[in-house]
């Protein structure tokens, strides 16, 4: 009987089990604890909740529930005292890939099953934010993988120790190692289902089919190559594993190409291009000084291209002028994503050698090059690739990202930067940006974006320009623009996505301008004007929480999509966040809060202190002290009665990865709750109107240049307090 006969055959009396039927039925009814208990990612997007967690938890349940289905497949002649009979017929080598390739295409008919079937649904909840290509993608990379896996890892596992309770033992083992701690952190220890930690609805989840396309890849070679190897093992002719092993490696075309597929799954995981190798104990790092007073930038013109929306991958060509006092060659370091390579370097048109130090740090790492005695100096340098992830964020796949719904590029994610060694000549020294993108998308800048041309080939050139740093940062989406009303004067932007134009009629513009109007009337307005005005960017949902950074404000997706904005729960972490970096504008860049005496006092606790008096004044006592000043004590009484507070000496006897953990988390709760709680006990003091009042006063003094920074002992001799009388406790 040859191969396709007999694949019907096997097919057919699979179909007519009834253990199969009820693997497929078991695994088509496992999304619904995706969208109740079981949430494999953490993000909160409506993507990660209504399609994200129910794939992935179909998958999880898939790996277990088709693994037993081929155990009892390969082990039902043995259980049944016939393996004899149909070793006579069929090799059992031959017998083992037929079986294997039937339970494998009914998990595929289950899967397109399970997507058909729950597509209305997806479409319903997803509703404007919904996309075919998106679904389809977690139908066959988060759910067909569990079952393709967990039937690949199973086949091996029984066909090497040859009993079904061992098998059952391991694949346990295995998926429950899966879900470990440790296995949390890389995208590639992620063997049945992928390293999923959100989707974005509004800019694109490019990073997570390409994590998960490759992982799923680098799986597909490492179990494909152990289950060919595997069939060497097979028991034939009353032999055990290690005789039936002999038998057949005399065979040579099975033991090369199951080696070769595991050579090549260990080249792709030792190769993978998106996450950096920044060393685990990062924290403790000293970084070198390579400020050079000999050198110093003039200009800087910078010309960016998109290769490929589909691999994320640019090539830029960025020039500076600089200015070489020394009279004699000096050394130039220059920072740039690790995912970059640099193609070539020129100095007023002479190539220039280079060297890559590839000391990877917080996805970025340095090259040098000797510049020459000219006093000036046209400096090119060209390069491309693909901009990496820090490893510290793998688990959050979060960084700098290109898609064909979106993008963000900044600093040396976008081009090398040379600030560090050269540093710019003043704050009117220019730069600027030339890209070409989608007509669909529109850029958004620390600069001041200009339409250069259309090309009528469906997408548009625009030119960038700034002033004072080379430190560009660069959104791209299907933004809309709306000037907000804040009855200041001072001019303000918002760009959000324009699949969020319903959602924003819920209270979430209101509260905006509230919170620029709060800081206004309490602290004093910010120096924007009409050509730098004031940015507020919406963000894709990998870009967890906020940032506030020079003229822009950005907030992620998630905090404007209907399930946060619509629930009362959640309080202030959902539409409060977009109050709390808007003020950042004036805590952390009208003023900063310092003090190296007091490495936990910084621009976080003023900036949550105010988000607490705003949140009272629009919604009262009850629901300011519920969301925020209960918490502050709580989270600070959880914090003092950790074990790792109260025995600091057992951190030094764990992993680096894992004592940062602890240590950040540690800051974080400083920083945030007991900050602001200090603050709030020296308003109890001192009282609120009191308080207002000295917050304006440091404000001012601060922006006017009278001084540096705001200490802690600033803050509590202007409320004629004692460190003692107010504590983070």
């Amino acid at each position: 009987m040859n191969a396709s006969s007999l694949f019907r055959v096997e097919f057919g009396r699979l179909m007519r089990n009834r253990l199969a039927w009820l693997a497929a039925a078991l695994t088509a009814l496992a999304p619904i604890a995706g969208y109740s208990f079981y949430h494999p990612t953490f993000g909160d997007s409506m993507g990660a909740l209504y399609l994200a967690n129910p794939m992935l938890t179909g998958g999880m349940a898939g790996t277990l529930l088709f693994a037993l289905l081929i155990l009892a497949a390969l082990d039902q002649p043995a259980r049944s005292g016939t393996a004899a009979l149909i070793e006579t017929i069929i090799p059992p080598v031959k017998m083992h890939a037929i079986r294997l390739l039937a339970v494998l295409s009914l998990a595929v008919l289950t899967s397109l099953a399970v997507g058909i079937l729950y597509l209305p649904y997806t479409m319903w909840k997803l509703n404007i934010v919904f996309s075919f290509s998106d679904y389809w993608l977690a139908v066959l990379l988060f759910l067909l993988s569990g079952p393709v896996m967990g039937t690949l890892a199973a086949a091996m596992a029984i066909q090497i120790t040859g009993r079904l309770d061992v098998s059952v033992l391991a694949l346990l083992a295995a998926v429950i190692f899966s879900r470990s701690r440790w296995c949390s952190q890389y995208f590639l220890a992620h063997w049945n289902i992928p390293l999923v930690s959100t989707l974005s609805d509004a800019f694109g989840s490019a990073v997570v089919w390409r994590t998960a396309f490759y992982s799923r890849l680098v799986w597909l070679c490492l179990l494909g190559g152990g289950w060919l190897l595997s069939l060497l093992c097979v028991r034939q002719y009353g032999k055990g594993a290690a005789g039936s092993l002999i038998h057949r490696i005399k065979r040579p075309v099975l033991p090369i190409f199951s080696i070769l597929l595991l050579l090549l799954g260990a080249v792709l995981w030792n190769r993978q291009p998106f996450i950096d190798h920044c060393p685990e104990d990062w924290i403790s790092m000293e970084t070198a000084d390579r400020f050079h007073e000999h050198l110093t930038t003039e200009s800087t013109s910078l010309s960016v291209t998109i290769d490929s929306f589909l691999m994320g991958t640019l090539s830029g060509e960025a020039s500076w002028q600089i200015r070489n006092n020394s009279g004699s060659p000096q050394e130039l370091y220059f920072n740039l994503n690790s995912g970059y390579r640099v193609r070539s370097i020129t100095a007023n048109g002479e190539p220039l050698p280079f060297e890559d130090l590839k000391n990877d740090y917080i996805a970025s790492r340095e090259l040098r090059c000797t510049l020459p005695a000219d006093e000036e100096i046209s400096l090119v340098i060209t390069y491309g690739g693909m901009p990496r992830i820090w490893n510290a964020q793998e688990r959050e796949l979060s960084g700098n990202y290109i898609s064909s719904r979106g993008i963000y590029l900044a600093s040396h994610h976008l081009a090398p930067t040379v600030a560090g060694c050269a540093p710019v000549e003043d704050e009117d020294t220019p730069v600027t940006l030339t890209i070409t993108l989608p007509a669909a998308m529109t850029p958004v800048s620390t600069g001041s974006p200009k339409q250069l041309s259309d090309n009528r080939d469906g997408t548009v050139s625009w030119v960038i320009t700034d002033q004072g740093t080379e430190r560009i940062q660069l959104f791209a989406g299907d933004y809309v623009y709306k000037e907000l009303a804040t009855g200041s004067g001072m001019p303000i932007q918002f760009y959000y996505s324009k699949k969020y134009q319903s959602r924003l009629e819920n209270g979430a513009l209101e509260l905006m301008e509230q919170a620029i109007a709060y800081c206004t009337s309490h602290y004093g307005p910010r120096s924007f004007t009409e050509d730098k005005p004031f940015k507020i960017v919406q963000l894709t949902a990998f870009q967890f929480g906020g940032f506030a950074n020079r003229s822009i404000s950005g907030m992620g997706e998630t905090y404007f999509s209907d399930e946060n904005l619509g629930n009362p729960d959640k309080g202030p972490a959902s539409a409060e966040v977009l109050a709390h970096e808007i003020i950042h504008q004036w805590w952390g860049l009208g003023a900063t809060l310092y003090d190296p005496e007091d490495e936990d006092w910084n621009d976080e606790g003023i900036t949550v202190y105010t988000t607490y008096r705003l949140m009272r004044e629009i919604m009262g006592e009850d629901y300011a002290r519920e969301n925020y000043t209960d918490k502050w004590k709580a989270v600070m009484e959880d914090q003092h009665a950790s074990f790792y507070q109260r025995h600091p000496e057992y951190l030094d006897r764990l992993p680096k990865r894992y004592s940062n953990e602890i240590l950040a988390s540690e800051s974080s709760a400083n920083w945030y709750d007991g900050n602001a709680l200090m603050i709030y006990r020296a308003a109890e003091k001192a009282g609120p109107q009191k308080i207002d009042e000295i917050w304006s006063e440091l404000y001012t003094r601060q922006a006017s240049g009278s001084s540096d920074m705001i200490t802690l002992k600033d803050f509590l001799d202007a409320c004629g307090l004692k460190k003692g009388e107010v504590e983070r406790e």
